[in-house]
C-alpha cells in the first residue's frame, strides 16, 4: 500500500471500488504529524480547534441548505481548495461555490442536519443527510419535482479562524439518481435514509497514542487488501463487525461478510492497489480517506465489467475501533465516478 499521508465508502455489497478517466486530484494538504504525536495529559497550553473552528461544521452544513449558499462564501478561504469524486477540482472561493451549486442548487427547499462531527486542530469530518426537491435539471436527469432524501460526509480543513482552505464532499450520485426514478435498477428499490433529530454528536481529537494505535490498525488493514493478504484483512475486525454503506439497506455483519467483500474486490480488481491520503484519529474512531486502484476483470455491484480498464475509486471511511479491532465501518464514496464521463 502506497501511504501518501498528508494530514480517511462502498458499491452494496462490494464494500469498495476504484475509478478511471476522471482528472487526478492535486497533491492533498501536507500531513499534519501533530494529529499522531503522543501529548499525554492535556494541558492549558495543548493545541485543539479554537471556538471558530468548533462552529465550521454547523455552519457549513447550515449554508448548504440556504438558498444560493450565500453564508457559505464568507466562509471560504480566498485560496479555497475543493473536490468531489467524479468531477474536475475546483480552486479559488468562486470556483467552490460554483461546484457546490453543480452538486446541490437543483434541489429546492433543502434542509441539512449535520449528524455526527469529527474534528482535529487542523481538519474536521462532517456527516450530514440532505433532504430536498429536484426543480431543475441536475447530473442528466432533468427536473422531476421529486424529493430526495440522501446522506453524504464532507471533509474540511480549516485555519484558526476558521476559514475553511479545503472541502472534499462525499455522496452517491447514483443513489439520488435512483430517488428520481433514473437511476441502476438495483439500486431503484433501496429506501431513502431516516431524516435525523436531535443534536449531532461531535467528537475531538485528544492526541493519544490510543489514537494513533487506531489509525496504523486501519492502514494495516487496507495494505492487507492490497498484499492479498485475507487472514490479516478479517482479522483486523471484531467477530461482531458491521460495515454500513450507502448501497446497502442493512449493513454487512462478522467476519464472513468481510471475508466475501475481501474476495469479491480481487476478483474484480486485478493489480489492487490502495493509497492513503489522510487520515485521523479521534477518540475511537480513525477516520481514513483513501483510493483503491487497478484493472478491472469484473463487475463491481452495479457497475458492468470494463476489460483493460485502470479503474480507481475515492473512499472515506469511519471507523471505530474496539479492543485494537475494527467493530464498526461507515463508508462513503461515488461509484459513479467509475462511469465514462458522459454517463455519470
Amino acid at each position: 500500500m502506497r501511504n501518501e499521508l498528508t494530514i480517511a465508502c462502498g458499491a452494496g455489497l462490494l464494500l469498495g471500488a476504484c475509478g478511471g478517466e476522471t482528472v487526478e486530484r492535486p497533491p492533498p494538504p501536507p500531513v499534519d504529524w501533530r494529529s499522531f504525536e503522543v501529548r499525554g495529559v492535556p494541558d492549558a497550553g495543548a493545541r485543539g480547534p479554537t471556538a471558530r473552528e468548533r462552529a465550521v461544521g454547523e455552519a457549513y452544513t447550515a449554508a448548504l441548505g440556504a438558498p444560493g449558499f450565500a453564508p457559505l462564501g464568507p466562509q471560504l478561504d480566498d485560496d479555497v481548495h475543493f473536490a468531489f469524486p467524479g468531477l474536475e477540482d475546483a480552486h479559488g472561493r468562486e470556483a467552490v461555490m460554483r461546484s457546490h451549486d453543480a452538486l446541490f442548487g437543483s434541489f429546492d427547499s433543502r434542509r441539512v442536519a449535520m449528524t455526527r462531527a469529527w474534528r482535529t486542530d487542523s481538519a474536521q469530518c462532517v456527516e450530514w443527510t440532505m433532504t430536498g426537491l429536484q426543480t431543475r435539471s441536475w447530473m442528466g436527469v432533468i427536473a422531476s419535482q421529486k424529493p430526495v432524501t440522501f446522506k453524504g460526509l464532507t471533509l474540511l480543513w480549516t485555519r484558526d479562524d476558521g476559514a475553511i482552505t479545503d472541502v472534499h464532499v462525499y455522496f452517491d450520485v447514483a443513489l439520488v439518481k435512483a430517488q428520481l426514478g433514473v437511476g441502476p435498477k438495483e439500486l431503484l428499490a433501496l429506501p431513502a435514509p431516516p431524516v435525523p433529530s436531535g443534536a449531532p454528536q461531535t467528537y475531538e481529537q485528544a492526541g493519544t497514542a490510543g489514537e494513533k494505535a487506531g489509525v496504523d490498525v486501519v492502514a494495516a488493514s487496507l495494505d492487507a487488501l492490497e498484499k492479498n493478504s485475507e487472514g490479516v484483512f478479517v482479522d483486523a475486525r471484531t467477530d461482531d463487525f458491521e460495515a454500513y454503506t450507502l448501497e446497502r439497506a442493512v449493513p454487512a455483519h462478522g467476519k464472513d461478510e468481510a471475508r466475501a467483500y475481501f474476495k469479491a474486490m480481487h476478483k474484480a480488481i486485478g493489480q489492487l492497489d490502495t493509497t492513503i491520503d489522510n487520515a485521523w484519529g479521534v477518540g475511537q474512531f480513525a477516520v481514513v480517506e483513501y483510493s483503491i486502484a487497478g484493472e478491472q476483470l469484473g463487475p463491481i455491484g452495479w457497475l458492468p465489467a470494463q476489460r483493460d480498464k485502470v479503474v480507481r475509486l475515492h473512499v472515506v471511511d469511519v471507523n471505530e475501533l474496539h479492543d485494537g479491532r475494527i467493530a464498526r465501518t461507515w463508508r462513503y464514496d461515488n461509484p459513479a465516478e467509475l462511469l465514462p464521463p458522459a454517463a455519470r
